[in-house]
């Protein structure tokens, strides 16, 4: 992979432009004031004892639901361009003809783009440091954290890279990759309370107790975030003894299947990039 050629020039034109320090200050701008201005606000009357140690724990909580929406916010827009503006600027089809396979190429595309979404998250680590020095948090509910928005940033590149090889215009494929990440983020939760709602009351009638939640939820990346969070009952819109799936946590279960999904939306997008189907007719 180090050796792709795609994945050594777009991380070189990536790194050159402008835009990325920007972008950098930017990240840690707000992530820096939102935890600092957390800080102040819960410190002013004083600080001690049991308030110290609930207080890193919300910093922690604050900071990964903030990272992982920026990641919702930053990655879409990284990745849904990266093919369709080789066709745009009539350059794919030269890409195509080289050595490299469709796997290669879209594998290289992705990578470029998903490891400046790492770099934003692997400099912001200094700024979670801070959350330990009041306690309440542990390293393992550190790595589960950063483990789900790894995961969560390759499925929205993969999503994008979907939409970018099979939309032939940037703006479609851009307009219709945030689309698919509010439906995964929002989208599925309102589902399942749809759901919920017509299985309770219009099928089964009145229940004794709350009903069980649908397993369309475990798709949601909040869920997964919210299973592993100290705290993190306060962001689950359900009850977890109430999830469909039992004898696996929510978060493994959502790792499984941004596994599958990915596999299916790279497996699509290198369908798509293959040089037989250079000449067909795409949509957008």
């Amino acid at each position: 992979m180090i050796s792709n050629p795609v994945l050594n020039k777009e991380l070189r034109d990536r790194v050159r432009t402008w835009r990325s320090p920007l972008v950098i200050t930017l990240y840690l701008g707000l992530i820096a004031f939102v935890g600092g201005f957390f800080i102040f606000e819960q410190t002013r009357g004083g600080m001690g004892g049991p308030r110290v140690y609930r207080m890193g724990i919300e910093i922690f909580n604050i900071m990964a639901i903030l990272q992982i929406g920026l990641i919702a916010f930053l990655t879409p827009g990284l990745t849904a361009g990266v093919i369709s503006g080789e066709r745009e600027r009539q350059t794919l089809p030269l890409l195509m003809i080289t050595r490299m396979s469709p796997l290669a190429v879209a594998a290289g595309k992705l990578v470029s783009a998903i490891s400046y979404i790492l770099l934003l998250t692997v400099i912001s680590l200094p700024l979670y440091s801070i959350v330990f020095f009041f306690g309440g948090v542990s390293l393992s509910q550190f790595f589960q954290v950063s483990g789900i928005l790894l995961v969560t940033t390759v499925l929205l590149g993969s999503i994008g890279m979907f939409f970018s090889s099979l939309f032939k215009r940037t703006t479609v494929a851009i307009i219709v990759t945030y689309a698919a990440t509010f439906m995964l983020f929002i989208g599925t939760i309102f589902l399942t309370a749809f759901i919920m709602q017509i299985t309770q009351y219009y099928i089964g009638g009145p229940v004794t107790g709350p009903p069980t939640v649908p397993f369309i939820i475990y798709f949601n990346p909040l869920v997964a975030l919210g299973s592993v969070l100290p705290m993190g009952g306060n962001i689950l819109p359900f009850s977890s003894s109430n999830l469909a799936v039992q004898s696996l946590t929510p978060w493994q279960v959502n790792l499984l299947l941004d596994a599958a999904m990915i596999l299916l939306a790279m497996g699509l997008a290198v369908w798509l990039l293959r040089p037989t189907r250079a000449g067909t007719k795409r949509r957008g």
